[in-house]
């Protein structure tokens, strides 16, 4: 191969990786988020009333194409509930605690499917796998059962919604509908978390 054949494909290829990276940057936007959950927990242990809870974290969003593309974010969230009157009655066994306060903290991980039927508006639908890092300790009062958790660790939601995209900021709501028992004494009564989600983002890139 002579030199000035070299030098035009490795000019073609600088260019065209060049151009790729430019084109995978302009595709790729990533920002921080912050809102409020409306949230219930449903099942007869709880009295089903929606609350409000905190959430703050970050997002990513990678596009295929002009209308669809990939949102995923890593974010904090609070669920509030509190334990019904019969909540003794059904955890006798375990000293339950009725009309207790409690406070569920979540690290969530929603991956989801985005269309967007026009730059301002983006259609939202995927799953959200949830970690609870923290939860309200003695709901079960008896000696040997006071330091067992209520509720799994481990939660997965179906989460849709919208979001409009003005700028770099992007005002959002959707909902969350559990899939997962979060019982984790036992299989006496069926936990779920529904419930709204609200967000405030701005894109850093």
């Amino acid at each position: 191969m002579n030199p000035r054949m070299k030098v035009v494909i490795i000019s073609f290829l600088l260019l065209t990786t060049a151009t790729a990276n430019s084109y995978a940057q302009q595709k790729f936007h990533f920002g921080v988020m912050g809102g409020a959950n409306l949230y219930k927990v449903t099942g007869r242990s709880f009295d089903e009333e929606t609350r409000a809870g905190f959430s703050a974290g970050t997002y990513g969003e990678y596009f295929f194409s002009r209308m669809f593309g990939i949102q995923g974010e890593l974010i904090w969230s609070q669920v509030k509930t509190k334990t019904d009157g019969d909540f003794n009655q059904i955890y006798g066994t375990y000293g339950g605690v009725s009309d207790a306060d409690v406070f569920l903290n979540y690290i969530s991980l929603p991956v989801m499917f985005s269309f967007k039927p026009t730059p301002e508006l983006s259609i939202l639908l995927g799953p959200q796998y949830s970690y609870l890092v923290n939860q309200t300790s003695g709901l079960l009062a008896s000696p040997q059962w006071q330091n067992k958790d209520a509720f799994n660790k481990s939660e997965l939601s179906l989460v849709f919604g919208g979001q409009l995209n003005l700028g770099k900021v992007k005002v959002g709501a959707r909902y969350s509908v559990g899939l997962s028992n979060l019982n984790g004494i036992n299989s006496s009564d069926e936990w779920k978390y529904h419930g709204f989600h609200f967000s405030l983002g701005y894109q850093l890139k």
